[in-house]
């Protein structure tokens, strides 16, 4: 069934039937690009803003989890109906404060992160979508050799303040093993610490940086990509809006879709479904983005083999 036959069968009315407006939470790390999209969505299933719902929250571009369980208690105090987590940081914190309300999470692996018991059968008050961009670590490694030939040392970015970082950092060192390049992980808590990683970086003789996969450095790509461009280093993302902000590449899900989709988890709870009994959801494919002007810029030959199977490519 299509997601367009299955938002005219779910009758609109159905909202009415237990509460006329329902309230949305929205915490953990991302823009208002996100949020706008994730509002787009849940239009599309019928849940306007103002009319069937009311959103919670705001734009955070890093999250503690200190800061998002204050904002977890303030929500509930305000009697919401639902909680939209972003990030492994944001869904722990909430399955901490509650185990009633429903709790819809997009993040790397909620299995990993020890939020659903499996993806088939969550079970507890959480389900949503598992983009596991971390599994995509060894290919990023790969196409960074491809754009840099001699390619031996990488930096990885990994956020700190996010206590399952390990799982994206973990992948990305196992394959820089297997390809017999040498890794140099560094920490970061927000925005302001990534001038001092790029430093850390060329002290370490990083020839490219690759970036786990965290919301923080989705959200930062436009500063990322800049220090790159003024550190001469190539960088890869697994968001698929770095190369759009100037970044050089990327590899990994459409992470914009993922929060479009998000709704639908939202909207099946919303009109009476337990997360229990809605299997997480995997991205079915993984998209490859290249910017030439920023190639250019870092005198980056780009192969014609990698330029024919990107699915983006920005000049």
């Amino acid at each position: 069934m299509s997601l367009v036959t299955a938002t005219a069968i779910w009758p609109i009315a159905a909202i009415a039937q237990s509460k006329a407006i329902a309230k949305i939470a929205i915490i953990g790390s991302l823009n208002q690009t996100a949020i706008n999209v994730f509002k787009d969505g849940l239009r599309e299933f019928g849940f306007v803003e103002g009319e069937t719902i009311i959103i919670l929250g705001s734009p955070a571009s890093a999250a503690s989890p200190e800061e998002v369980s204050k904002s977890v208690s303030n929500f509930i105090s305000q009697k919401i109906d639902l909680i939209f987590a972003s990030g492994a940081v944001a869904g722990r914190t909430a399955k901490a404060a509650t185990s009633t309300l429903p709790i819809v999470c997009l993040t790397g692996d909620l299995v990993g992160a020890g939020l659903v018991q499996s993806l088939a059968s969550p079970g507890g008050n959480i389900t949503g979508i598992s983009i596991l961009t971390a599994e995509a670590s060894a290919k990023r490694l790969e196409l960074l050799k491809l754009l840099i030939p001699g390619l031996e040392r990488v930096a990885a970015f990994y956020n700190v303040a996010d206590p399952t970082a390990g799982l994206s950092l973990k992948p990305t060192e196992a394959a820089a093993k297997e390809l017999q390049l040498t890794v140099e992980a560094l920490g970061v808590r927000g925005e302001s610490d990534f001038r001092n990683a790029f430093a850390a970086a060329i002290a370490a003789r990083a020839q490219a940086i690759a970036l786990t996969s965290n919301p923080l450095f989705d959200i930062a790509g436009s500063q990322i990509a800049e220090l790159a461009l003024q550190n001469k280093l190539a960088t890869i993302s697994f968001a698929d809006s770095f190369p759009k902000v100037g970044g050089l590449v990327s590899y990994g899900p459409n992470i914009m879709g993922s929060y479009r989709r998000a709704a639908y988890f939202v909207s099946r709870i919303l009109r009476g479904d337990k997360p229990e009994n809605l299997p997480v959801e995997q991205p079915a494919k993984y998209n490859l983005g290249i910017n030439l002007n920023t190639a250019r810029a870092l005198d980056i030959s780009v192969p014609k083999g990698l330029l024919a199977f990107a699915d983006e490519v920005i000049e």
